[in-house]
């Protein structure tokens, strides 16, 4: 692929980015449009990135995905698509959905213990420090730095570590701090240490005993599930704290006379689960 391609279709994709950015309420869902299976038509397919409505950042990082395996390694191609990946995400205009899925890309596609993918990782854990975005991007942008990175690798602590400090942040609400934690939930299914497990577990507890909580909230907390994989007494104490959530909320004047009998249910409930 020679120079001059490339340079269009540099200027294509940062052209969807733009029009991404002018459109922030578009909608993000993939098209029934073909992914590229072939490198001739990724690189049919990104020459016209930003000129075909049905065209998406997805397909994009699709075809550079194809253009990348279908290169030979340490070859021009392949470096021209990381350092295409890197401009990308440090565009002024980007939105946050949009920087998150370039830099995991960027990670992706970035050779192991490189030099490129220790700046995704550092971009990626960027994104998720970040105050003046949805929360949700926030959340992303650690969750996909874990599941992309090797097992037992420095990359997933750093991840846990940043999605612990999401449900904790002060200021955050009590759907946010339960998103981070559900992320940390979902990890779990890859290859999460017992360790940290149990601290995402910690999280659930300590999210629980929010004196915030809604009736709605509640019921949502209420269906993380206790692992079985904890210790026992890990185990009682999320009993213990979902309780005191139900007990907590009890109190609240506003409850409906439906939402009155479940809450006695489930406080019935976790006493017969502690006092079997």
């Amino acid at each position: 692929m020679d120079e001059n391609v490339q340079q269009k279709i540099t200027l294509a994709c940062i052209a969807l980015l733009q029009k991404n950015a002018a459109d922030s309420q578009q909608a993000r869902k993939r098209t029934d449009r073909r992914s590229p299976t072939t490198k001739k038509e990724a690189i049919a397919l990104l020459l016209v990135a930003a000129s075909e409505p049905d065209i998406t950042l997805e397909h994009v990082t699709d075809a550079l995905w194809i253009i990348y395996k279908k290169s030979k390694p340490a070859s021009q191609t392949r470096q021209w698509v990381t350092h295409l990946l890197f401009g990308l995400v440090r565009q002024e205009d980007i939105t946050a959905n949009d920087a998150v899925d370039v830099a995991t890309a960027f990670y992706v596609l970035s050779p192991q213990g490189s030099r490129e993918q220790q700046e995704a990782v550092q971009l990626l854990l960027a994104l998720a420090k970040r105050r003046d975005i949805p929360f949700g991007e926030t959340v992303e942008a650690a969750h996909n730095l874990y599941v992309q990175s090797p097992h037992g690798s420095q990359e997933r602590k750093l991840a846990i570590e940043m999605l612990l400090a999401q449900a904790h942040w002060p200021d955050t609400t009590v759907a946010q701090a339960q998103e981070a934690a559900q992320a940390l939930s979902f990890a779990r299914g890859r290859g999460m240490l017992s360790k940290d497990w149990n601290r995402a577990i910690q999280a659930l507890i300590e999210l629980a005993q929010r004196p915030d909580l809604s009736f709605e909230d509640t019921v949502v907390l209420d269906d993380q599930r206790i692992s079985v994989d904890s210790t026992k007494a890990l185990v009682k104490q999320q009993l213990a704290a979902k309780k005191q959530m139900w007990e907590a909320v009890a109190q609240r004047p506003d409850l409906t006379l439906a939402q009155r009998l479940e809450v006695a249910q489930a406080i019935k409930d976790y006493t017969e689960a502690l006092h079997p």
